[in-house]
């Protein structure tokens, strides 16, 4: 007598049915909190850093949940990485969700990294940056001390602002001090700042800009001095009004500034 079907593979097609059924109802399940877990932290971070953006609450309190998304992110992108082998092995035909779901959180976990953790490697844990370390630059107008350090020593934060900054020099512009602080206001506006005050007497400036997508207000001063032949020095100061490390935003502002008005 021919065995049967049951006796040569050790299942049931009953059996086989119900295994089948009970591994796509695993995956049906899996691509739901996967999805619904990433849509639900990008809805957070998305909303609480377009509050703090416009102020509706505090920028720290803005930023806070992009930072903290990063191991919620990490987990629901290794979930959803192993739960598409384990639809594809089983073949549940429940995928769509789980894609969907792997794809965002992924991509918010790319986000956080190419935006937070690769560039706070790669600079100090510093918020205060000027072209002059020995007498930095200082605000009459705008109420920033004399010297953030954050939890740093004065020596500790020349420390790092030699190490990663020793390029952030005053620069000679072979013009006036009343031209050059006069451009220097000029490119400010064009870049969106708000200007806290301008003493062409004093040969200063202050202003406020602001960082990134919660735009974090950092405070600015520009400081012309003349020079025996008629040439103009300018110094700059940069500084956060939050946070220990600036992510160097304040560093590529100075660069960039200097760079544009000498320019001009």
């Amino acid at each position: 007598m021919a065995e049967s079907s049951e006796t040569v593979t050790g299942h049931s097609p009953q059996t086989a049915t119900a295994a089948h059924t009970k591994s796509a109802k695993i995956s049906r399940w899996l691509g739901v909190f996967v999805l619904g877990g990433a849509l639900i932290i990008i809805a957070v971070v998305l909303v609480a850093a377009t509050l703090g953006r416009f102020d509706i609450i505090d920028k720290l309190s803005g930023f806070i949940p992009f930072a903290v998304a990063l191991n919620p992110a990490r987990a629901l992108t290794i979930i959803g990485v192993l739960g598409l082998v384990f639809a594809f092995w089983k073949s549940t035909g429940q995928v769509a969700r789980l894609f969907v779901g792997t794809v965002l959180s992924a991509a918010l976990l790319v986000a956080i990294y190419s935006m937070l953790i690769i560039p706070a490697g790669n600079v100090p844990p510093i918020h205060d940056i000027t072209t002059d370390m020995q007498d930095p630059p200082q605000f009459a107008t705008l109420d920033v001390e004399e010297l953030s350090t954050g939890p740093f020593s004065r020596e500790e934060w020349r420390a790092f602002h030699e190490g990663a900054y020793a390029d952030i020099e005053p620069i000679i512009i072979d013009k006036s001090p009343e031209e050059v602080l006069a451009n220097a206001q000029a490119l400010a506006e064009d870049r969106g700042w708000e200007i806290a005050s301008f003493d062409a007497e004093a040969g200063r400036m202050e202003a406020t800009a602001t960082a990134g997508y919660v735009r974090f207000y950092d405070d600015v001063v520009v400081e012309v001095t003349p020079v025996a032949d008629g040439s103009t020095r300018v110094d700059m100061r940069s500084v956060s009004r939050v946070g220990v490390s600036d992510v160097g935003y304040n560093a590529a502002r100075i660069k960039s500034f200097l760079a544009d008005l000498r320019a001009i």
